[in-house]
């Protein structure tokens, strides 16, 4: 169960490879443990919907996190590569979208379990 859940919704993708919506203060440790992207308008292009959420500037993913062309959502990205896999304390996280390929009504939740002391 999550500690904390990041809540993105994007209507319309303003801009190509930019952040995107609210950015988040971390009031503590946390890890990130689930992550789940949702549209109401699939992308249509051929390179899909391309997201991307930064800790302090730096991805917090191992690989690309992409909605492909057609899909309405991508409900298993959960690769984390940090070492332990944390997001510290007054770190503030983005969530940065690129191409926005037609793609709108763009929900995305990030799941965050608090680090123990």
């Amino acid at each position: 169960m999550a500690d904390r859940i990041l809540t993105w919704f994007i209507d319309q993708v303003m801009g190509d490879g930019i952040e995107q919506g609210p950015a988040y203060y971390m009031d503590q440790d946390y890890t990130p443990t689930a992550l789940r992207v949702l549209t109401k308008r699939a992308p249509d292009a051929s390179a899909g919907l391309v997201l991307d959420i930064k800790d302090d500037g730096a991805s917090i993913f191992s690989r690309v996190v992409r909605v492909e062309a057609g899909d309405s959502q991508e409900p298993d990205a959960e690769e984390f590569p940090r070492n332990p896999g944390s997001i510290a304390e007054g770190s503030v996280v983005t969530l940065n979208i690129t191409p926005g390929s037609g793609a709108s009504g763009i929900t995305v939740h990030l799941e965050l379990s608090a680090d123990s002391a």
